[in-house]
């Protein structure tokens, strides 16, 4: 019988979000759920089952809040049917996606929001998607050519650059971690791949598939341009520090410890670091050597504001605004600070 227990919470599932579009009139939320489930049938090349289908052996009537997250089941081709869909909260979703198992993926919409993870058995999405796209179908804060373009100039522009540097356009870029690291850090780098993607008109990113270990190529006909990453020992790290080449810049945390240092297609990073701190000092690293040298002294939420300790994670909207400004084609490299200026329209 333990199917008719399912069929049922699917009925209230499905009137749940019926109810939910009907009353709302969004026809923009049935579009994220149909993509959502479109993105579940492109990974996984599966189908929602009829509920009659639903495998006996099944059991995911017992979940408790601190139970979100469940281990995978090993399933054959056969097998990789869409079966449990729950909806749970924002918080959960983001506490869910730091878990994650080589199995499942996380889900997002076009604007970047993380609204589901899927696994071969279970889609777990968020419960607030009417809000979320209310929100979106409001006007928020509405960014000026010139505010961008200032923006954009505070944070390419530091000490230690004179000249704008970006990353090259001949070829995709791939990541290529070849030292300690670990499933966690594979995650986050395709993740980031596919985001700075859809900042980038020009430079663009391997976002399937990352080199690992020793770099396997035919150098007649290298297929893209590296970026390298080593997560790598303190013993390891000095002795790059005291054979580092001019274009290297040491990154040190908020006590002036060395944790790492960044070049112009390479990061070397302590190993000790912890995951939150390494996605971070990942982000900043790629970042710095995509030409984005400077800081905020203005934008709160950006994330090149790093005045009195405080340390955003994310990019903030108007980042990004200025990411694809910068990677839009109208910059070239070797820019000083007056070509760029002139080039944005802003006074020199």
């Amino acid at each position: 019988m333990k199917w008719l227990t399912v069929l049922s919470v699917s009925f209230v599932i499905f009137f749940f979000i019926s109810a939910g579009c009907t009353s709302q009139s969004s026809s923009g939320e049935e579009k994220i759920i149909a993509g959502v489930i479109n993105d579940v049938k492109d990974k996984k090349s599966g189908s929602v089952v009829e509920d009659d289908s639903i495998r006996k052996n099944r059991d995911t009537s017992h979940v408790s809040p601190g139970e979100e997250k469940e281990s995978s089941s090993t399933f054959s081709d056969n097998d990789r049917y869409l079966h449990y869909i729950k909806i749970i909260s924002p918080s959960v979703l983001e506490k869910l996606k730091n878990e994650i198992n080589a199995d499942e993926y996380p889900v997002h919409n076009d604007n970047g929001d993380l609204i589901g993870i899927v696994s071969p058995g279970k889609l777990y999405i968020r419960g607030d998607l009417l809000d979320l796209q209310k929100q979106k179908g409001k006007a928020g804060k509405i960014f000026s050519k010139t505010d961008v373009a200032e923006h954009l100039v505070d944070i390419i522009f530091g000490n230690d650059n004179a000249k704008l540097l970006l990353f090259k356009s001949n070829k995709d870029y791939q990541f290529w971690l070849d030292a300690f690291y670990t499933v966690d850090d594979k995650k986050f780098l395709l993740e980031l791949a596919s985001h700075l993607n859809a900042l980038s008109d020009t430079t663009q990113f391997e976002d399937e598939e990352l080199a690992l270990g020793f770099l396997k190529t035919n150098y007649a006909d290298i297929p893209y341009n590296f970026y390298n990453i080593k997560i790598i020992p303190q013993k390891m790290l000095d002795e790059f520090k005291d054979n580092r080449k001019s274009d290297e810049r040491l990154i040190k945390d908020s006590e002036g410890k060395l944790i790492g240092i960044v070049g112009n297609d390479h990061l070397y990073m302590l190993d000790s670091l912890s995951s939150e701190d390494r996605q971070y000092y990942m982000l900043y690293g790629i970042l710095f050597s995509m030409g984005l040298h400077g800081t905020s002294y203005s934008e709160k939420d950006s994330f090149f504001y790093q005045v009195g300790g405080i340390r955003n994670t994310e990019l903030s909207d108007l980042d990004k605004e200025a990411i694809k400004l910068l990677y839009g084609g109208r910059l070239k490299n070797g820019m000083d600070i007056e070509e760029v200026k002139k080039t944005l329209g802003l006074k020199v």
